[in-house]
């Protein structure tokens, strides 16, 4: 019996494209299939605990009672270990890899460059995580504002007018006040703070 193959090698995004390509009805059904597939997979369960777009979508087409099964007998292989640095026990439990990550949110791989010198950038339907999590939008939780852009996306989306960008052009895209950025950081250094009042008592 041959051993699987990696779970990082089973997703890739969704392919390369061409430097003018746009996208069709046809191109976001195929996006849409391939997503909704991958949720409804064992694998599903780890998109739920993941934050911004992807946590969305997820809950879009993942039974929420799925999260009290867990984790995975994967685990070990791509889950996120949580350690404090000084304990015997560290606790586990099941994350998506870069490859999941990238599936989920619709991005293509495009040539930039030459025969000679390739190159490429990525564009996606969806800002990925980390991207989402340096916005102005962002204040560490799933706000008002943060479903209402959701909405508003998938809506310009299922019309067939939606533009795809790169993880710079999703920073110039989405203009939200940037006191709510200010506001999450005051928040941080706030739970930092008294975290390290109460560690230190």
């Amino acid at each position: 019996m041959e051993p699987k193959p990696p779970l990082a090698d089973r997703f890739s995004g969704l392919g390369y494209r061409h430097p003018d390509y746009k996208p069709t009805a046809v191109d976001h059904g195929v996006y849409e299939m391939l997503w909704e597939r991958f949720l409804r997979s064992p694998r599903g369960r780890a998109a739920l605990f993941a934050s911004g777009v992807v946590g969305c979508l997820a809950r879009l087409v993942v039974d929420e009672d799925l999260a009290s099964l867990g984790p995975s007998g994967e685990v070990f292989e791509t889950g996120a270990r949580f350690w404090d640095g000084r304990s015997l026990t560290a606790y586990w439990d099941d994350a998506l890899t870069d490859q999941e990550i990238e599936l989920i949110c619709g991005v293509y791989k495009i040539a930039t460059g030459t025969t000679d010198d390739p190159q490429t950038t990525k564009i996606s339907w969806w800002p990925k995580p980390i991207t989402f999590s340096t916005l102005g939008l962002n204040m560490g939780w799933w706000s008002p504002d943060c479903e209402r852009w959701f909405q508003q996306r998938l809506l310009i989306i299922k019309s067939g007018n939606a533009k795809l960008h790169t993880q710079k052009q999703w920073k110039r895209t989405i203009k939200f006040f940037q006191k709510s950025r200010q506001v999450a950081i005051a928040n941080e250094k706030a739970a930092a703070q008294f975290l390290t009042s109460v560690l230190h008592t």
